[in-house]
């Protein structure tokens, strides 16, 4: 018996469990200049193995170099383009095998991200030429390289710009072996097909469906491609092993170096080097076949796809091959390798109208995945449904949204994410994010995430923005025409017209927009500053990510913005501008508690204690004004920063109550962080008056264009206008100094009577009716309440603090207006690294 023959039979298995091994092989990618990352240098893969090395007790080198790691669990390597190699013992429990390969890749985002790099799954190199790509420097793959420059017309692209996801299965017997191995091979171009995920290579647009398949069909016709004794009579452990000893062996392993074998094949060269364990381990990884033999069956069909076709990937596998009805039925659909050929060519010439051994594809992709569920639990049937979505809509694996991937994840999981929605809301519930009465912030399974590009476009709106609230500021003070415009009482003029002893025209605000996430447009909704909130609303959602089960397969892709402290921050350094704050300088947190967002307040209060500033929260009503100074009726003591977040309408609303504060504040006697001069932007009809050429002529014309592209038009809700507006779907109704979306109304969410009613009620009576903007609608879950998902508008919040963008505050809604009466629902906000 030889000796190859003898080591395939030890592989023999009776005993069958439904285990699939994996391998995934990725790219690491630069975001500056699209090249792999190298070997050396400070920020390379080798200081990447180090940095995993931890958690990793084998650790194996070659010429000095760290090549690889291994646990017990997951095996670590490189190939030699700088592709990282994961594979994970075989195992049955398909969710147990993608939660520890999750893991590995989380610690490798770890150290990547921050570097620059981004870890990509494509069958092929998207970014540059392979020939743009530096080999590892390892004797083995310079003698491999020479070796295919000679025989091959594109072997180095098979090296250094491809990558796939390999799955293998277990045999019982030598006549299980035959069958599987048959199988395998005739399945392997619609397995090829249904992973394609190379949407673009080297650059370009890819046209090629199977292109790893053709790289590989042009490396080594010796070593690659199809067994020629597949069909033949007495095919089985010998005919393997027979090819193999034939087969030019390029480099071999002399214990200390790879050298250079010439042209002897493997026979040849075992009769030197013997049949050892680690030598049969090489002689079988130098043989390149579609499908290749070990002590078990490699299949090597799939492109490196997105984690949740992986796992969809390795449920069909270990459906199909592990079921004798689907063995007995997909071993025999040919007999004749140019049959699977010519399957391979239509494919690559018809896709999804290609005719396959007899049936149009469609049909047959889906006879495998009705197949597999046979060989499946209910469970791993689940994990099937992006495969199946994709042959229903005849589509290939996208490059997915992070938005998608959620949505799929979640579709896979169903009992695990609504479990972990539920842990969420739990956590809200006995957070102060309850103000009790079953006043809780309700959220979605999927948070928002937004890109680096989205971030610098938030951070170009927000400079524009805000250099044009400065110049309405400044205007303000200066042109009486402009005070006319805005029409405010004498006293209120008085406090807007008092000036700060700070630089800052504007602290805290935030800048409520339409974003649509695909164009990267916007239109703005509202101005806050005023009270502006919600801060920690963010931070507490952000910290309850911890609870989602989809988030925490890859917590360290994103970049989370913390909006308290670094708000207590910018706080702080603004209070010091004013010369009369002195070092100890007690601050007090000032509302109308009865309207407050009161649990927020205290938040701050502790942030601010921690800071080492006496704080309390006080309402605006409870203070005393004598001798210069401001008092708390309820401590006692001196306040000399008043935190205003009692908006200016509820202030003038209750004038003389709140004069102490009022007369501190006139005569400078208290630094309030939130001059009166914001209500300029905060108060509705501030779009009206960005739009009027008296107000334009302060602009530049770049500023007058960003106004009239991004404000809505805006009119004071008189008869005038009520002809304009009968096309109710078109327009929404605001209050012009009001907050918490109080009186707002959506035509679009009435009928026509009531619409002609609102607007009736509403004539003259200081209200706006604004053009409606469509908001951009994102598909989410509510899994407290419900199975499915369903379109939400969105809006997205940014914060300003001290004129910097400072993160976001994202809200949805079902409905035609998103706010908390109107069913709204807040979720975290993630920036991708």
């Amino acid at each position: 018996m030889m000796p190859f023959t003898e080591y395939f039979k030890q592989g023999c298995k009776p005993n069958q469990t439904g285990s699939i091994g994996l391998e995934v092989e990725h790219f690491l990618i630069s975001r500056n200049d699209g090249r792999p990352m190298p070997y050396d240098g400070e920020n390379g893969i080798g200081q990447l193995l180090e940095f995993l090395r931890k958690d990793f007790p084998h650790a194996y080198y070659e010429q000095d170099l760290l090549i690889a790691l291994e646990s017990e669990d997951v095996l670590i390597t490189l190939e030699p383009g700088c592709q990282l190699e994961i594979s994970l013992r075989c195992m049955n429990n398909l969710q147990e095998m993608m939660e520890i390969y999750l893991k590995t890749v989380s610690s490798i985002l770890a150290y990547i991200h921050p570097r620059g790099y981004d870890l990509i799954y494509s069958g092929g190199l998207p970014t540059i030429g392979q020939e743009d790509v530096v080999l590892i420097d390892k004797e083995r793959y310079r003698l491999m390289a020479q070796y295919f420059k000679n025989v091959s017309t594109r072997g180095l692209e098979m090296m250094k710009a491809t990558a796939a996801v390999h799955v293998s299965v277990d045999y019982t017997d030598e006549n299980d072996f035959i069958r599987k191995y048959r199988m395998a091979n005739i399945l392997h171009p619609l397995l090829a097909f249904l992973s394609s995920h190379t949407p673009v290579y080297a650059g370009k647009k890819n046209e090629d469906v199977l292109l790893r398949d053709s790289i590989w069909s042009h490396t080594d016709p010796a070593r690659c491609g199809i067994l020629p004794s597949l069909f033949e009579e007495n095919f089985g452990f010998d005919a393997y092993a027979r090819f193999l000893e034939q087969v030019p062996l390029i480099v071999m392993n002399d214990h200390e170096n790879f050298i250079d074998v010439k042209d002897q094949t493997c026979g040849q060269v075992a009769e030197t080097y013997g049949y050892g364990k680690t030598e049969i381990a090489h002689y079988l990884s130098m043989l390149f076949l579609d499908v290749r033999l070990k002590q078990f069956i490699e299949i090597r069909s799939a492109d490196s796809m997105p984690p949740i076709y992986t796992q969809a990937y390795c449920a069909l596998v270990k459906g199909l091959f592990y079921q004798q009805e689907n063995i007995e039925t997909y071993s025999s659909l040919t007999h004749s390798i140019e049959t699977i050929l010519q399957a391979k060519e239509a494919l690559r010439k018809d896709c999804y109208d290609a005719i396959v051994y007899g049936k149009p594809v469609q049909n047959l992709l889906k006879e495998m995945i009705f197949d597999a569920k046979k060989g499946l639990t209910e469970k791993e049937k689940s994990y099937l449904l992006p495969l199946e979505e994709l042959v229903n809509t005849k589509s290939l694996i996208p490059n997915l949204s992070i938005e998608e991937t959620y949505q799929k994840a979640i579709l896979m999981h169903p009992m695990e994410s609504k479990e972990s929605a539920l842990r969420i809301t739990e956590a809200i519930q006995k957070s102060e994010l309850n103000l009790g009465g079953n006043m809780y912030t309700r959220t979605l399974h999927i948070p928002k995430i937004f890109t680096q590009e989205d971030k610098q476009r938030f951070e170009k709106i927000v400079n524009t923005t805000y250099s044009i609230f400065t110049k309405v500021i400044q205007a303000y003070k200066t042109d009486v025409q402009i005070r006319k415009l805005f029409g405010f009482s004498r006293e209120l003029e008085e406090l807007i017209l008092c000036e700060p002893a700070y630089t800052s025209p504007i602290p805290i605000c935030r800048v409520d927009i339409f974003y649509n996430e695909q164009t990267k447009d916007f239109h703005f909704c509202e101005f806050n500053t005023d009270g502006t909130s919600a801060m920690n609303e963010n931070k507490r959602l952000n910290d309850f990510l911890a609870f989602n089960n989809i988030f925490q397969r890859d917590p360290e892709d994103y970049e989370i913005p913390e909006l308290v402290q670094s708000w207590a921050d910018a706080f702080i350094q603004t209070m010091k501008e004013d010369p009369k704050v002195c070092e100890k300088a007690r601050i007090g947190i000032c509302d109308f508690l009865e309207n407050a967002y009161y649990t927020e307040l205290y938040v701050f209060e502790d942030v601010f204690k921690q800071k080492g500033y006496d704080c309390e929260v006080v309402d605006i009503r409870d203070l005393d004004y004598k001798d210069g100074k401001l008092y708390s009726q309820k401590t006692g003591k001196v306040i000399d920063v008043i935190y205003r977040r009692a908006v200016t309408r509820d202030v003038m609303d209750h004038y003389e109550q709140v004069q102490p504060f009022i007369q501190a504040y006139l005569h400078h006697d208290v630094c309030c962080i939130g001059a009166f001069q914001t209500q300029l932007v905060h108060h509705k009809q501030i779009t009206q008056v960005l739009m009027n050429p008296v107000m334009q002529k302060y602009f530049t014309p770049d500023e007058v264009s960003f106004i009239e592209k991004h404000c809505p038009i805006t009119y004071d809700l008189t008869q005038d206008v009520v002809e304009k507006i009968q096309d109710k779907d078109h327009w929404i109704i605001k209050p012009k100094d009001s907050y918490a979306s109080k009186g707002v109304w959506a035509g679009i969410d009435l009928h026509q009577n009531q619409w002609n009613q609102v607007v009736s009620q509403h004539l003259d009576a200081n209200y706006i009716v604004q053009k409606y903007i469509t908001p951009y609608k994102t598909k989410n879950i509510d899994l407290v309440n419900f199975d499915e998902l369903k379109d939400y508008s969105n809006m997205s919040g940014l914060y300003v603090y001290n004129g910097h963008f400072a993160g976001v505050y994202s809200r949805c809604s079902d409905g035609g207006i998103i706010s908390t009466q109107y069913n709204e629902k807040t979720i975290p906000t993630l920036f991708l690294r």
